[in-house]
């Protein structure tokens, strides 16, 4: 939220204030002792846990520490079966799974070995018919031809008397392609026959043979008895114009069909593997539907299909959700009232406020208290010995309260507003031509006796030089420049204000110190150096990089922006260990915060249906009801641990199985009805789903937190 921006329209907040939501002012004069000595017992417990797994120990203790250790030498084993395959380096070409689980019930169709054997891969491409010869010997002389008869001329005389419509004969080395493009026919029904055959006798190149030389080694070849190096193939296809228009242009496309009753070819161990990464980035990017179809479509074994989601579902259910529930689970003595909160945040700022020299209107600030988030609206004077921006003052505020909310478990974004009372008094601390104070020192009284004045005036003089002299060998040990640095003084204390910027190339990356070290730093060296000047007057030390914003000064663990429409920024706690690594960082807290939202969405179908909905939810499609979000709303409906995990691996178990046995019935049915050309765009269609729902997801969720919040800050400014 904008510092002292303009409060909503009256139309505005019409439209998103809700009277009921916002929470009364607090009270200077309410009685807090027993609330403070709840927040004090909370507090302790909190602080002083028991041995906590990979953080204080490494022995696991709990359901959830061997769940995440399950998880992780799940994830080990599973991805590292996967690395060891797709390289080949172990059994590469062996096909023993495959074939093993071929023609049972866990794959009911059968796949031929056709290792060590010449064998023709056929298919169809932009509706054009490719041809490759396998396992032909790199250095054997090769040819294929490709034989191509009209059904309906079949339909009268026997194929063997009749002579093809086409012949294509493609001469080389090795492995060849081939290919029978649509434009060289007319639309109808086509026998096609693939002859591939090797001499192992000559290592010639054949690819500059006379075509009529090329049949005749082949006629010689067939004469022979069982004759050794050739390969025949049969298949049909059907070639058709249809008009493809879906707006009435009148164009028309020609599409290629292709029927091979040919069983599929065996999978290695090596091409599963390369398989299986590729079915994972399916799911990854758009979701465990869009990884079945196009597994289906290449023939991958359903088995298989259904170990690698299930494989993927286990490490992240295991080892996400243990973090997750370490970091977002409290017990129910834990979980804080809406009074608790308010009497938390009220004691924070009044704590934070002396070191800030500020004067709050604790009596004017309101809170509220809401599922997505937390929202504070503070009122606030300046005095003599501010010397802080309103930035640093919200920068500092929203640090002491995450600092709070980190130790009692509360994860919810944190959004603040805070209004200087006394703002018009405020200096342009933009300008280089103004103070970097953000004081009016007022008017000075003038006397008949000026000596004291003059006398100030010196002393000051003094402390200045001293002081500038003392900051040019700050600036350069720590290698950073002057961007404004200032002293005041007055009877009290004395003020120094200080904006620098770091030297160092990538210093978002490469600069360590924080405003919070350096400041320090300073004061300490100010101290010594300035110690025969001070005369026992306090020194008052503010120090700001230049280039910080608002969540390097408030030490956020996450930050969310809004847009220009919804102004704000929220920000949650910071979090370390292991579980505040992985889960804070901006990736997987983006990841995070739309899962939460989509949990929170659909917590009334699992407060009504439990374990079973939990379930159902999980294994139903096109739902974005993956298990990590499914695990996200039973931690959200405070399910226990040990059910919500049984409930997503049943889930998420049975959605893979479903998923990966009916993927290739869908394609069949559609092969059956000569559709299969809907496939890509069905891949495509799930894929754009995906991004959409997730983008909905968020779009929501963030108007949500912002407008609402926006609609609260308004009202509260009235």
């Amino acid at each position: 939220m904008v510092e002292g921006g303009p409060p909503l329209s009256p139309k505005e907040e019409n439209d998103f204030s809700d009277p009921e939501e916002q929470i009364e002012p607090i009270s200077g004069k309410e009685n807090f002792d027993s609330i403070d000595t709840e927040l004090d017992r909370i507090r302790e417990r909190r602080t002083n846990p028991e041995s906590s797994f990979l953080v204080n120990t490494v022995v696991p203790r709990t359901v959830d520490d061997y769940t995440l250790v399950f998880g992780l030498i799940t994830g080990l084993v599973f991805f590292g079966m996967i690395s060891i395959a797709s390289t080949g380096l172990v059994l590469g070409d062996s096909i023993v799974v495959d074939e093993t689980l071929s023609g049972t019930i866990l794959d009911p169709s059968e796949c031929v070995d056709r290792r060590g054997e010449v064998w023709v891969e056929t298919w169809v491409e932009d509706y054009d018919l490719l041809i490759r010869s396998n396992n032909v010997p790199s250095t054997a002389s090769s040819a294929i031809i490709v034989y191509v008869w009209n059904e309906t001329s079949l339909a009268y005389v026997e194929e063997s008397e009749t002579e093809p419509e086409i012949v294509l004969i493609v001469g080389g080395l090795g492995n060849l392609d081939s290919e029978l493009r649509k434009e060289d026919l007319i639309d109808g029904f086509y026998s096609i026959r693939v002859v591939v055959f090797f001499s192992e006798n000559s290592s010639d190149d054949w690819s500059n043979l006379p075509v009529a030389e090329i049949s005749e080694k082949l006629n010689e070849t067939l004469l022979r008895d069982s004759p050794p190096g050739v390969t025949i193939k049969d298949l049909e296809i059907d070639l058709h114009t249809t008009d493809s228009s879906f707006f009435g242009s009148g164009e028309t496309h020609r599409k290629m069909e292709k029927f091979d009753d040919d069983p599929r070819t065996c999978f290695t161990l090596q091409k599963m593997g390369a398989w299986g990464w590729g079915l994972m980035a399916a799911e990854w990017v758009g979701g465990r539907e869009t990884a079945m179809l196009t597994g289906g479509s290449a023939e991958v074994p359903p088995w298989y299909m259904a170990m690698v989601s299930l494989g993927m579902s286990i490490f992240f259910l295991c080892v996400q959700y243990p973090l997750m529930h370490r970091l977002y689970h409290r017990e129910t003595d834990d979980l804080l009232s809406s009074e608790q909160m308010r009497r938390l945040i009220h004691r924070t700022i009044e704590s934070a406020s002396k070191s800030l020299q500020i004067r709050p209107d604790l009596e004017s600030m309101k809170v509220q208290d809401r599922a997505i988030s937390v929202d504070v609206y503070l009122p606030y004077r300046n005095t003599r010995r501010t010397i802080v921006s309103p930035i640093e003052v919200k920068g500092t505020l929203i640090k002491h309260i995450l600092s709070e909310f980190r130790i009692f478990g509360e994860m919810r974004p944190l959004q603040i507003k805070t209004v200087r009372m006394d703002s018009s008094l405020e200096s342009n601390l933009s300008s280089s031509d103004q103070s970097i104070f953000s004081e009016d020192w007022g008017e000075i009284e003038l006397s008949e006796d000026y000596s004291e004045f003059f006398s100030r005036i010196g002393q000051f003089g003094k402390l200045e030089e001293a002081f500038h002299e003392s900051m040019s060998r700050w600036f350069n040990k720590h290698q950073v420049l002057d961007y404004g640095s200032a002293i005041m003084a007055d009877e009290d204390a004395v003020f120094v204000r200080v904006i620098y910027r770091p030297v160092t190339k990538f210093a978002y990356f490469l600069f360590k110190p924080t405003f919070q070290n350096l400041q320090g730093d300073l004061r300490n060296h100010l101290g010594s150096d300035l110690a025969n000047l001070l005369e026992g007057r306090e020194l008052v030390v503010s120090a700001r990089n230049e280039k910080s914003t608002l969540a390097d000064r408030a030490v956020a663990g996450r930050v969310e922006q809004g847009s220009q429409e919804l102004s704000g920024e929220a920000m949650v706690a910071k979090r370390g260990g292991i579980p505040g690594a992985l889960l804070q960082n901006p990736f997987m807290g983006d990841i995070l915060s739309s899962v939460e939202y989509v949990a929170h969405k659909n917590r009334p179908r699992i407060d009504r249906y439990g374990f079973w909905g939990l379930i159902v939810f999980v294994w139903i499609p096109f739902m974005a009801s993956g298990v990590l979000v499914g695990a996200m709303l039973g931690l959200v409906a405070r399910m226990r641990f040990e059910r919500v995990l049984a409930a997503c691996f049943i889930g998420g178990t049975a959605a893979s199985i479903t998923w990966a046995y009916t993927a290739r019935g869908i394609i069949e049915v559609m092969e059956k009805y000569h559709a299969e050309a809907l496939i890509p765009f069905v891949i495509l269609l799930a894929i754009i789903f995906t991004i959409l729902k997730v983008r909905d997801n968020k779009r929501h969720r963030r108007e949500e937190l912002f407008r609402d919040s926006m609609a609260f800050f308004a009202g509260a400014s009235e």
